[in-house]
Formats: structure tokens, sequence, C-alpha cells
């Protein structure tokens, strides 16, 4: 009992300090100071990771609306590609249209499909690609039609808004041109519709959370296509007021607002794309931003809850630990954001340079785009004009050297490489520099590689088909009306002289009437071929329709040699034309245009060679004719 009684007042005079009131006041006053201050800092850090989500989703939303805008401006191009050069094959051969319009969707390799439709000049559908136009259905009082009826000899492309077609029966955004004769008088319309969902497709490609939303919107606020979680249209023809939507918004930024469309608060990207009054738009829902950071968040309180119990059993060596502790949570969300790119660059290479070390660190995806045979390498310009295409390397590095300098907020670039097989392939490269050093000096880039080769590929032949003839492969009359107008300028420069020789076939019609049109086509590619082999290099022969061809001459000392040139076609043409189903007997009828000594302009040659070839037909055909005086 007494040994019990001993333990007790022990134990009593150890803990008495503890108790003891000047302690306990100063402890106190110790807390009041000390607790305060450390949840200060903790709602503090909560701030700092609330305007970190909202900045690093900024950024994000940015850089995917470029990327958007980018693969819409693509899409776009081509079928304003395909509308200029589907009106003249309407023109030229529409018994053959609806083959031309397959032909184009199985080039496209289903990445596009595109339903065409062709009305007259009053609007009323004649052609349709996928519905019946045996009944007569008017589309003059659409605002995509009605703006080409009413355009007064303008050419330009006019993008409608989302409807439900009256010939095919979906929903569809429709793209116009109009279609002009010879004579300039209109023909009528013609009208490409893609189905809202084509432009939503890039919404697979993005990581913004299960909220995310993007949307493509004509100028007055009128949304084109729009997808969210589980919807891959919506909202379609709807009306948006407000910036971005509104002239003078700028070409591109960032804004922050409650979706009128679901309710939903966003953090959005925005960019505009001018040319065809359109502007594109990538969300993120803020709730999506601020979860990634929801474990941070858990983490500091029960941090400070840590610290609070420290300060009150240790003092000053917990509060150590608490700051620590938030240094600790912003290292670990500055190098979640610094890998955030890589993480969103689905589908592309990840590359990482340092400006110090002159190495760059490439992804497996990145290593195998550019063939590179390791993952770190030494790099600097000098490398790279290595293995970048010569005719491309000065355009990439001045657009480099702009954002190192700062005066552009992000690096792009398409080039050619070199393959290790020797092939070139287009790559697309992006970048931003994340760390600069004092005076703004860049320390580290980081950015993205995607392959390009096959979209260019594409854009090459659509941009070919555009200024060929598709039965012979000459130069069509677009690209023949450049290549005169700079040839008269040289002329003009260099005081020389120039011809232009306009011919037709004679006896083709009854080639056409006797064998079939297909016969006639396989003449026409074999005249092709021959009077070819009469010219120059520097010549150029093109086919304006028919069987009209017209021939340029862009240098003759004299116009004697152009008379000279065009017996040699004629000649040519009457030699026999050997098919499968015939041997077949035409000649020609050619008409000589001089410059300076016809005319000193293209429409004025031209209109002197056509004259001139006329003077040939009532002379008795299988001849030529000359036109030597204005």
């Amino acid at each position: 009992m007494p040994h019990q009684i001993d333990t007790s007042l022990r134990f009593v005079r150890a803990a008495r300090p503890y108790f003891r009131r000047a302690v306990l006041l100063r402890l106190a006053l110790f807390l009041l100071v000390a607790l305060p201050v450390v949840w200060l800092l903790i709602a503090r850090a909560q701030v700092e990771l609330h305007a970190t989500a909202r900045d690093e989703s900024n950024r994000n939303v940015q850089n995917l609306a470029h990327a958007f805008a980018e693969e819409v401006r693509s899409t776009v191009t081509s079928i304003d590609l395909s509308l200029s050069q589907l009106r003249l094959s309407w023109l030229r051969n529409p018994d053959q249209f609806r083959a031309i319009v397959n032909e184009l969707n199985t080039h496209l390799q289903g990445h596009l499909l595109v339903n065409m439709i062709v009305t007259d000049d009053k609007g009323i559908a004649v052609f349709s690609s996928v519905g019946d136009v045996s009944r007569r259905i008017d589309l003059s009082d659409r605002a995509h039609v009605r703006a080409q009826l009413d355009a007064g000899g303008s050419d330009r492309l006019v993008i409608g808004r989302p409807l439900k077609g009256r010939v095919s029966g979906l929903w569809s955004v429709q793209f116009t041109r109009p279609i002009y004769r010879e004579d300039g008088s209109l023909a009528g319309v013609i009208i490409a519709a893609v189905a809202p969902s084509y432009f939503s497709r890039f919404y697979d490609t993005i990581d913004l959370g299960e909220n995310a939303s993007i949307a493509l919107v004509r100028d007055g606020g009128i949304v084109v296509a729009r997808t969210t979680r589980g919807e891959v249209t919506r909202d379609s023809g709807r009306t948006l007021s407000g910036a971005p939507y509104i002239p003078g918004s700028g070409p591109w930024g960032t804004f922050h607002r409650v979706s009128r469309m679901d309710g939903i608060e966003r953090y959005y990207g925005w960019r505009t794309l001018p040319e065809y009054g359109l502007v594109v738009t990538v969300g993120q829902a803020v709730a999506d931003a601020q979860a990634r950071y929801a474990g941070q968040r858990s983490l500091l309180v029960a941090t400070g809850c840590a610290v609070s119990l420290l300060l009150v059993l240790g003092g000053w060596a917990a509060f150590t630990a608490a700051d620590s502790r938030r240094h600790a949570v912003a290292a670990l969300a500055a190098a979640e954001m610094r890998w955030k790119l890589a993480l969103n660059a689905a589908g592309e290479g990840v590359w990482d340079y340092s400006f110090a070390s002159g190495m760059i660190t490439l992804s497996p995806s990145a290593r195998g785009i550019v063939d590179a045979s390791g993952s770190l390498l030494p790099f600097d310009r000098n490398a790279f004009r290595a293995m970048a295409h010569p005719e491309d390397v000065d355009a990439v590095l001045s657009g480099l050297d702009e954002h190192l300098h700062g005066v552009t907020a992000h690096y792009q670039g398409q080039y050619r490489t070199r393959l290790g097989n020797g092939n070139w392939r287009w790559i697309l490269a992006r970048g931003r520099v994340v760390e600069r050093g004092p005076g703004g000096r860049p320390l580290r880039i980081v950015g993205t590689v995607a392959d390009i080769d096959t979209r260019k590929l594409q854009e090459d032949e659509i941009r070919h088909q555009a200024y060929h003839d598709m039965l012979t492969g000459l130069p069509n009359r677009l690209l023949f009306g450049d290549r005169l107008a700079q040839a008269l300028l040289t002329a003009q420069r260099e005081k020389h002289k120039l011809a232009v020789i306009f011919f037709d076939l004679d006896k083709f019609k009854p080639v056409n009437d006797t064998y079939g049109h297909a016969v006639g086509d396989v003449l026409l590619q074999q005249v092709a071929t021959r009077v070819r082999g009469a010219l120059r290099a520097s010549d150029t022969l093109a086919r304006l329709g028919g069987d009209e061809f017209v021939v340029l001459l862009p240098r003759i000392a004299a116009a004697t040699d152009a008379r000279r040139v065009a017996e040699e076609i004629l000649a040519a043409l009457n030699r026999p034309f050997a098919l499968d189903a015939a041997t077949l007997h035409i000649s020609g009828s050619l008409g000589v245009a001089v410059y300076p000594d016809s005319a000193t302009d293209a429409e004025a040659l031209l209109h002197h060679a056509d004259l001139a070839m006329y003077e040939a037909k009532l002379g008795g055909r299988g001849r030529v004719a000359e036109r030597l005086v204005a």
C-alpha cells in the first residue's frame, strides 16, 4: 500500500509542470497565434490549388481548341476543294456525275462522307447522291441556296445552319458553291451535306473528364454541332449569344461560365476561323478540373489537423513539418501540370528539350514517328537541318524563334523528315516553353509530334484534281489561265513573243454517236498524248472541255514559229488513231493568236485564237488560221 501511494505521488509530480498556470497560459497564447497561422496557410494552399486547376484547365482547353480549329479548317478546305472540282465535272459530264461523287467518297476512305445535291438556276433539285429528286423539290428558300442564287456573279463558299434535308431526310450542315457556265451565266448551285456528327469526332481524342464538351458554332451564335458525354451530337441549330460569338471578340481566348445548354459550369477555350465565319469551343467542367486535386485538398486538411496536434504537443518543430508538407504538395501539383500535355496528346509523341544540356528526350511514340535511333539524343539546329527537308527548314526555325522570343504563345511547324530508309514523312510539331531563366531566356521546351503524312498526301491529291482534267490529266481552264497570266508577265518584262493555239476536233461528234462516249473518251486521251508529244516541255496543253483544247507557247521568236507548231499539231491529228473498237480518222481546226501582234492581255488573246479557229472551220476545217492584228 505505501508503495502504491509513492508511485502515484511521483506521477503527479512529473505531470505538474504541464499544468502550471504559466505553462498553460503560454501554450494558450502560442496556440492562439500558431493555430490561426497554420489554418490560414491551409486555406491559402486550397485557394492556390483551385487557381492551379483553373489555370491548367484554361491552358488545356485553349490548346485543344486550337487543335480542333485546325481539324475543322482542314475539313472545310477539303470540302471546298471538292465542291470546286465537282461543279466542273457536273457541267462537263453530268451523266457520269454520280460515279464521280462515289469515287470522291471512296478516295476519302470513309473519313468524310459527303452527300452531294445539285440544283438548277431556280433552286430546284436535279441531282442527289442519297435521295430521290424525281419529284419536284424546291430548295430556293434555303438560306444557303438563296445566297448563291442571289450572288450576282460572285463565287464564294456559303456554310448553312444545321437543317433536316428535304431530299435526304437527314440532319446535316450544308456547304454551297454556285455553278457558272462558260458564258458566266448561273447554271445552278452545288451543295455538300455533311452530318454534324462528323465535326464531333474530335471529342473521342480528348481526356478532360466525363462532362467535357466541344462545339462548332457559326457566326451569329448558331450551333453547328455540340458533343458532351453520352451525346454524339446535340443542340444543333440552337443560338448562343455574347462573347465569343459576337464580332470583335478576337481570334482566340478562354472564358468561364455556366453552360446555357446543360447547366454545367465549365472552363472554355475558343478559337475563330474567320475565313469561314466559324468558332470552335472546348470546355472542361469545373468539377472535373478541380476533382484532379481532391486528393491534395484532403491531404491538406489532414495535414492541418496533424500539425495542430503536433503544435499542441511539440511546438515549433511541428510548424516546420507543416511548412515542408505545403511545399511538397505544391511540388507535386507542379510535376503533374508538366506532364498534362503528355496525357492529352493521344496518338501523338511527346518530346522534351533542355537548352542547358542540348539533349532531347523522346517518348516511344515520338521516337517511332521521327524514326529516331534512341530516346535521349543530342540535338541542335544543325541536327535539325540534317533531318529536315531543305525547303522546310527556314520556315520551321523562323516560327520556333518567334516563340522562343515570346512573340507567339505556342510553337507549331510542319515539315518533312528523312526516315532511316531514305523516304520523307510529313510531321506536325507543336511545343511551348515551360521554363525560362533570367531575362526570359528559354531553358526548357516541351511539345508533341504527329504523323500527318497521309493527310498531306490527300490534300495534294485534292489540289491536283482541282487544277487538272480528270479524263486526260491535262491542266484545266483554271491552271491554264494561271500559266497564261504568268507567261504574259514574263513576256512583257523580257520583251518577247508568246502564242496561244485554240483547236477542237473535227469529226469527233460522229465518233461519239457511232461508237459511244467510252470510245470518245479513249480518243480524247490519245489526242492529249499525241499532241503533248509534239510540244516542248515548257509548253502547256490544256483541255477546256468536250473536244476543245488550247496550247500555250510561252516563248517564240516570231509569229511563224506558232504557225509551224500549229501545222505540226494538225499533222498529228490527221494521222489515224488505232483504238480497240476501230481505227478512227479525225482532224482539227486550229486558231493562232500571238502576243503582242494579236492582243496584249489574256482574255483578248484567247478570244482572237477562238475567232481564228472558227475562221478555220468556215474555210473548210482541217486547217490552221491566224489572227495577227488586234
